[in-house]
């Protein structure tokens, strides 16, 4: 039987926060935290982070990782060539952590499918989940990527309770995912809040909850009924349940919340206070033990004095993609189930022994995706690439690649009437690259291909008012507190506007022509988009609006590879030339007052980069909200694989046929069984 848990009064944090960063150890004896810097361990090593526990103390270690997405395969790798993460090796981090302390208990912290490579990708992120109960994943906060395929996939496919869907069939998640606020239209539970689990006798309570963001995040119509509330308050609400005394509502000795939801930065001051991650530590109440977050990519490993409590907060995030694993250990007293002392680090999935049963279903997966993704699809005279600063993808920027992807869809819903055709940047994952791989020179395989769109949307042409398609360019410019100020829409050939970007907001678009001819507000247009654009993704709610919807019925992977192997487009040449413009100013009438030295420049969107200049961007594998911000070890620089990923099969390219009706191109595929 749990102990019942001392209560403690919610406080809000004090503005002046002691905070820890690095791999820490702490107890309970009335002294303030104190860390104990170490090493970095060697690699494949795990180290004792606290002296055996004393009697009448229990020991608790949890693993866990975030953001997976699906990398079957070593996503990085050391300057020696060693790789750094993959689904086997992470499992071998795993078995090292359970050889290292019996109780041992592995969790994820959410977005262990969708963005994947296209390994696990190709066969809807099975492989993926197949690991992960191979793995012995016990239990997984929801992540915003699982809604990738709405909510009743999440449900009814890939399980949400470890337990047979409503039709009898067994989901393929072995281990239950959790989130105490992701609720239905009625206020119940959408997925499961919580999860408790015995670890050496100890009961330890798991809480779940998902970024508040998630409905601008996926498309809406797969969320539709569902609500997502406030983290801080519903990890609270079970958190006071699980601590009251009364085993009717469930009953944990220790609190851990599992929150797919992360700091922007990596300082740990950063981290307790900034953002909606910091907002929700604190209001997170004092019952909570420890926090494992995810989301946004970033690594750190943070301790947070809360009020009410003797020992401080760990707060972990591990990175992604698995090239790193939170090490949480715990001792807990036996007589009040408090926890006494802890320690905890966040260590390099590299140097460990690939576990056996994953790895073979790592090598089953490799060889069905080499299969499928080595079919040539087209040809390219250049790269094709989004918009880059830096090294990170520049979503606010139009790119070449957004205005080929509008290109396809508009020539294949052509027979839909389709007249103007629309891409979100945040859509296209990867990039077309002249020369790479084991192919000619200008090939592009369905690998390549499907690694740019992953998401395996359908495609809508819808109608909407000229005075409607001038609103959704007025959305680019996005909503206060969004995580992107401005999102670039890929617009398709013969469609063109400018803007004033000191322009009230609504009023920055200044003309838009199709053609060369202005659009006429009350005449209607039909738009092609995406189904995550056309159900108001993005916050581009407009598209939401469109009436006469006509489906392709196929992909937005079906329609880009069956655009490359056109006839027409072999080779195909990417369109840098811009299709939007900053608005000229009108001659002023009086010499305009030199400007100040002082006064900045006004930022806006900037036109397509060349060819020339994104050649050499660096390939960035896909990523729900930043790749980057990572920390490393001094001494080990981690140079990125290939990755890629896909769901669907191309027409042509698996021998269908090219129909013209009407004035419409229609596709008759010849279709692999078993898939899409």
């Amino acid at each position: 039987m749990p102990h019942p848990r001392r209560a403690h009064p919610l406080l809000p944090l004090t503005a002046a926060l002691g905070l820890v960063a690095g791999t820490a150890l702490s107890g309970a004896a009335g002294a303030a935290a104190s860390t104990t810097p170490s090493p970095d361990p060697a690699p494949g090593a795990v180290a004792d982070l606290l002296p055996p526990p004393e009697d009448g103390r229990t020991r608790v270690q949890i693993g866990a990782f975030n953001d997976f997405h699906g990398r079957l395969e070593a996503p990085e790798s050391t300057d020696d060539g060693e790789p750094v993460g993959g689904a086997a090796q992470l499992a071998g981090a795993l078995d090292a952590l359970r050889a290292q302390e019996e109780g041992t208990v592995v969790v994820s912290v959410g977005d262990n499918i969708g963005a994947s490579t296209f390994p696990s990708f190709v066969q809807q992120d099975a492989p993926t989940i197949a690991a992960l109960n191979a793995m012995g994943v016990a239990l997984s906060a929801v992540g915003n990527h699982e809604f990738d395929a709405g909510y009743d996939d999440l449900v009814e496919r890939v399980g949400v309770e470890g337990r047979p869907g409503p039709g009898g069939e067994p989901p393929l998640a072995a281990f239950p995912y959790l989130g105490a606020n992701v609720e239905l239209a009625d206020g119940g539970p959408a997925v499961p809040e919580y999860a408790v689990r015995e670890v050496s006798g100890v009961s330890v309570g798991f809480i779940g909850v998902v970024t508040a963001a998630t409905p601008s995040l996926v498309a809406p119509d797969g969320i539709a009924g569902l609500r997502f509330t406030d983290p801080a308050e519903a990890a609270n609400r079970v958190a006071d349940a699980l601590s009251d005394g009364d085993p009717a509502n469930g009953e944990a000795d220790v609190l851990v919340l599992l929150a797919h939801e992360g700091s922007a930065g990596t300082d740990c001051a950063q981290v307790a206070t900034e953002g909606d991650f910091g907002r929700m530590l604190q209001a997170l109440s004092p019952q909570v033990d420890a926090v494992l977050s995810g989301h946004t990519h970033q690594l750190y490993d943070c301790e947070v004095p809360v009020p009410g409590r003797e020992l401080p907060r760990p707060v972990l995030s591990a990175e992604a993609y698995g090239v790193a694993l939170d090490r949480l250990v715990l001792d807990v007293d036996d007589a009040t189930g408090e926890v006494v002392a802890q320690a905890h680090e966040v260590l390099p999935v590299q140097g460990f022994a690939p576990d056996p049963e994953v790895q073979a279903i790592v090598d089953a997966a490799v060889e069905v995706s080499q299969e499928v993704g080595a079919r040539p699809v087209g040809r390219i005279t250049a790269d094709v690439t989004r918009a880059f600063s830096g090294a990170e993808d520049d979503r606010g920027t139009p790119s070449p690649l957004g205005y080929l992807v509008a290109d396809a869809q508009l020539a294949l819903t052509s027979g839909a009437g389709a007249q103007i055709a629309f891409m979100n940047p945040g859509g296209l994952r990867d990039d077309l690259l002249f020369a790479g791989g084991e192919e000619e020179d200008g090939v592009v395989t369905y690998a390549e291909a499907a690694a740019v769109q992953p998401f395996a949307n359908s495609v809508v042409t819808m109608t909407l008012t000229g005075a409607q398609v001038r609103q959704v360019l007025e959305e680019q410019w996005q909503p206060e507190g969004s995580s992107r100020p401005f999102l670039a829409l890929g617009v398709s050939r013969g469609f063109a506007f400018t803007y004033d970007p000191q322009a009230p907001v609504g009023q920055r678009v200044v003309s838009v022509t199709l053609d060369g001819a202005e659009l006429d507000p009350a005449a209607t247009y039909r738009v092609t988009v995406n189904s995550f654009l056309a159900a108001g993704g993005d916050n581009f709610s407009t598209l939401a609006e469109g009436t006469d919807r006509v489906e392709l019925g196929q992909t937005d992977l079906e329609v880009l590879t069956t655009y490359l192997g056109l006839p027409e487009n072999q080779p195909l040449t990417p369109d840098t030339a811009p299709r939007s413009s900053v608005a000229a100013a009108p001659a002023p009438t009086t010499p305009a007052p030199a400007p100040s030295p002082t006064t900045p420049a006004p930022v806006v969107p900037a036109p397509s980069p060349s060819p020339s200049a994104t050649a050499k961007a660096p390939v960035r594998g896909a990523s729900p909200v930043r790749a980057g911000g990572t920390s490393r070890s001094a001494g080990t620089q981690r140079t990125a694989l290939p990755r890629t990923g896909a769901d669907a099969w191309p027409a042509l390219a698996a021998g269908g046929a090219l129909v013209v009706v009407g004035g419409g191109l229609l596709v008759a595929s010849r279709r692999r069984p078993g898939t899409r």
